[in-house]
């Protein structure tokens, strides 16, 4: 019995001088690899000790120790946990995690902020996934840490404010005004715009910074253009569904001012006109799949006339393979020339 109550004294003591031999980042920002917190570790002199990080000078300065070498004030200061200017810790090593460091200023306070910060320093409390901002309000231009924002603003400092950017990374924030301000920009309009239909009506801001832009085919024979964030969540699925080409969304300034184009529809069993020059408006209608190089098509098989785009038979499907009777083309109702001339075509072919 007294075997085991030596070995657990042993134990006992062995713990104790561990902890009393805690080693700790001694340093500051001045002291090379101080803010990587890649020195090498020092032993505290003082037993039961901990660890501390903070920043000095108002950010310019990172500090990291034993806690028991500060005065009593400050020891009082990074040992209370809701203040996040020090942090302690009581792990060997464990104060070096890395602090993160911003541009910090306002424009009206420092005319280089809007376009060259150069005020970078450590954010005033620390979170281990802390991230930069930089943001236009107004005329004003505001840098710094998501750590330092008012609670209400700390989940995302962007939350209504398209002219806002956050980023992981030291002084990641210094993107100029002029990137602040640049936003998706897309042609957003209805069918009852005449502009409309070929994509000519001015495009101006979406409500998000960071969008795409969709042109979509309704139901109805409809065209719209516009945001895809400003539609509903399943219209969203479809749009960015490059399997579903009843939409085409796409990246970049005003990409979605492509035309869709519109053809003559009909088969000998729809229509016992369609052999004819098609001048009736009426069967020339929006093509249901969208497709960038698509065209309209006029083809005469076993003597029988058809007409319709090209996307609607599928991808990549050409409407005319193994066919010399047959024409295609790319603007819209082009596709109205008659039998006549689609055989004249087909022999030009031969």
């Amino acid at each position: 019995m007294w075997i085991k109550n030596y070995i657990f004294l042993i134990l006992v003591g062995a713990a104790a001088l561990v902890k009393a031999q805690i080693s700790c980042l001694q340093c500051s920002t001045d002291d090379p690899g101080c803010d990587e917190g890649t020195l090498a570790l020092t032993s505290c002199s003082t037993p039961d000790d901990s660890c501390y990080s903070l920043t000095l000078s108002g950010g310019f300065i990172l500090e990291r120790g034993c806690l028991a070498a500060l005065s009593p004030e400050e020891q009082t200061k990074c040992s209370d946990l809701t203040d996040r200017t020090c942090t302690v810790c009581s792990e060997s090593g464990c104060n070096r995690a890395r602090w993160h460091k911003c541009h910090q200023c306002s424009k009206s306070s420092n005319s280089m902020c809007a376009f060259h910060p150069n005020r970078v320093a450590f954010c005033r409390n620390f979170t281990e996934d802390d991230r930069c901002y930089a943001k236009i309000v107004g005329d004003e231009v505001i840098r710094g840490c998501q750590s330092d924002l008012d609670l209400s603003e700390n989940q995302n400092p962007c939350d209504g404010n398209k002219y806002c950017l956050t980023c992981e990374g030291d002084s990641c924030n210094g993107a100029d005004q002029d990137v602040l301000k640049t936003v998706t920009r897309c042609v957003q309009c209805k069918e009852g715009d005449f502009r409309c239909v070929d994509g000519t009506t001015t495009n101006s801001e979406c409500d998000e910074r960071e969008d795409r832009c969709y042109i979509k085919m309704w139901r109805e024979g409809e065209l719209d253009r516009g945001c895809v964030k400003k539609l509903n969540q399943e219209e969203q699925a479809k749009c960015n569904d490059e399997s579903d080409r009843s939409c085409y969304s796409c990246f970049g300034r005003q990409c979605n001012s492509h035309r869709w184009l519109r053809c003559y529809h009909c088969t000998p069993g729809q229509n016992e006109t369609c052999a004819e020059e098609q001048t009736d408006v009426a069967l020339s209608y929006y093509c249901g799949s969208f497709n960038l190089g698509n065209r309209c098509y006029s083809k005469l098989v076993d003597f029988e006339v058809t007409r319709g785009c090209a996307s609607d038979l599928g991808v990549n499907i050409d409407p005319c393979e193994g066919v010399d009777t047959c024409v295609t083309c790319s603007s819209d109702g082009c596709n109205s020339i008659s039998e006549a001339y689609i055989k004249y075509a087909g022999h030009a072919k031969r």
